[in-house]
């Protein structure tokens, strides 16, 4: 029987899991407009924004049916507000060489802008919002899975 060192086992170990880790994500999310705070019932609105990495794409809310996964943005369940609408940027429309039909996508950045209701019932003091972008990123070659990433939007809920 061959015994290795533990530093190299661990070494195989590091190499093999980094092989098979998940891509890094095309898109990265920020919080580009928020209220700090809103009373309890009150309308609000919050902008977040995706910055796409060069050569990469994101699909617009509605895509035809056969097509590339559209985005879907929303709160988690258990969240102090409701989502009212979501209105995004002016999607590109093309004639997608990977779908062969024309489709609505994102190059560079996007924006999303949820209208939104504080819950009545929400209890004074920091509650914050969980938004949550579902969406499927491709290059003019390939698609990556689609994936689903959380942004904490801090929120102060007052009387």
């Amino acid at each position: 029987m061959i015994r290795l060192p533990r530093s190299f086992a661990a070494a195989l170990l590091l190499i093999a899991t980094t092989a098979y880790a998940a891509p890094k994500s095309p898109a990265q999310w920020h919080i580009k407009a928020a209220p700090a705070s809103a009373k309890a019932g009150a309308k609000i609105t919050l902008t977040i924004s995706g910055k796409i990495d060069p050569g990469w794409h994101l699909y617009a809310m509605e895509e035809p049916d056969g097509g590339p996964i559209a985005t879907v943005v929303g709160l988690t369940e258990g969240d102090p507000a409701d989502l009212l609408s979501v209105d995004e940027s002016k999607p590109i429309l093309i004639d997608d060489p990977l779908f062969h039909m024309r489709t609505g996508f994102f190059r560079s950045a996007v924006d999303f802008t949820l209208h939104l209701r504080v819950d009545p019932s929400a209890k004074p003091g920091p509650n914050p919002l969980h938004v949550l972008i579902r969406f499927q990123s491709c290059n003019d070659q390939v698609c990556l899975p689609p994936r689903t990433d959380t942004l904490e939007v801090p929120l102060n809920v007052t009387r």
